[in-house]
C-alpha cells in the first residue's frame, strides 16, 4: 500500500482507495468496504472508510465500547522506533460503529491492552456518518500520540510500517469478517501482526476516487 503525502483531511478521497476484500472464516459475504489513507508530515495520520452497509447495526455509544459486537471497520497499525527494536512490538487498534463511537487501545498483544483516555479520544477525532446506502467513519491519528508510545519517529517518504483494515460483526445474524491483508488461521482474531500488509509512504501523487 502506498500511503500518500497530503495537504489535509479533505484530500483524502482525491487518493486511491484500498479495499477490504479478503473473506474470513466462513464468510460469504461482506457489505463492500474501502478506504482511504493519508499522511500529513509533522501532523500525523489521516483515514476515511467507507462500507455499502444500508441501517447498520449501532447500539454502542460510549468510548471504548465493544463496537465489534455492532457493525464495525476497523484498522490496526504497528510502527517500529529505536525504543522497540529488541521487543516484542507495539500495535494499535482502532475500532468504530456506524455511531462513531471509537474503540481504541494499544499493547504488544490481544489481551492487557491499554486503553486510550478521554483528551486522546479527542485528539482522535473521530466521526461518523449515515447516507442511505452506507456509512462511513474518519479520524486522525496525531504523530504526538504515536511518538509517546513508540519514541521519535522518522517518517518520510519511503518510510514503511504495516497495518490491516478489516470489516467487522459478531453479531450472530449478520456475522462477517473481512480484512484488507489477508489472515490465514484456523481460529478468528484480528490481533495478529504477523498478517499485517506493508504501508510505505510516497511523495504527493493523486489517484482516483470511488463512490
Amino acid at each position: 500500500m502506498e500511503v500518500e503525502v497530503i495537504q489535509s483531511a479533505e484530500d483524502l478521497e482525491m487518493l486511491s482507495p484500498f479495499k477490504v476484500d479478503n473473506n474470513l472464516w466462513g464468510t460469504k459475504t461482506v457489505p463492500e468496504t474501502y478506504g482511504y489513507l493519508g499522511f500529513v508530515p509533522g501532523d500525523g495520520f489521516y483515514l476515511k472508510m467507507v462500507c455499502k452497509e444500508e441501517d447498520p447495526l449501532r447500539k454502542y455509544r460510549d468510548m471504548n465500547a465493544p463496537v465489534y459486537r455492532d457493525s464495525a471497520m476497523e484498522a490496526f497499525f504497528l510502527f517500529e522506533s529505536e525504543r522497540e527494536r529488541y521487543i516484542q512490538p507495539t500495535y494499535l487498534n482502532f475500532e468504530v460503529n456506524a455511531n462513531g463511537a471509537l474503540l481504541a487501545a494499544y499493547g504488544k498483544e490481544r489481551i492487557y491492552r491499554t486503553y486510550f483516555a478521554k483528551e486522546e479520544h479527542q485528539e482522535f477525532a473521530c466521526s461518523a456518518r449515515i447516507e442511505a446506502d452506507r456509512w462511513s467513519a474518519a479520524l486522525r491519528i496525531p504523530l504526538s500520540i504515536l511518538e509517546h508510545i513508540y519514541g521519535p519517529l522518522c517518517l518520510e517518504a519511503g518510510s514503511t510500517f504495516t497495518c490491516n483494515f478489516y470489516k467487522i460483526s459478531e453479531a450472530a445474524e449478520i456475522e462477517h469478517y473481512a480484512s484488507w491483508s489477508l489472515i490465514e488461521t484456523d481460529v478468528p482474531s484480528f490481533h495478529l501482526p504477523e498478517y499485517f500488509g506493508t504501508a510505505v509512504i510516497s511523495g504527493g501523487r493523486r489517484g482516483g476516487g470511488q463512490g
